[in-house]
């Protein structure tokens, strides 16, 4: 029986990359924590937190992906 191997490039992300998405990721969670504070509810502020909890989805599904190993950080 003949096996073959897959080899599967896994993603590389460089540390100023994950950086900038650390980053920006505590500034989405500022605003949406401050939006979500106010008392007084306002579409402006729903808009503003359905838009902060959208930015951070993809920033989140990264940070799981790292943690998962699926994704690697290079320090080059």
């Amino acid at each position: 029986m003949k096996y073959t191997t897959v080899t599967k490039q896994v993603p590389v992300i460089t540390m100023e990359e994950l950086t900038k998405l650390q980053n920006d990721y505590l500034f989405f969670d500022k605003i949406l924590k401050k939006a979500q504070k106010k008392k007084k509810k306002t579409p402006g502020n729903g808009f503003v937190i359905w838009n902060c909890k959208e930015k951070m989805k993809p920033m989140e599904m990264m940070f799981d992906a790292i943690d998962q190993g699926k994704v690697l950080i290079n320090n080059g």
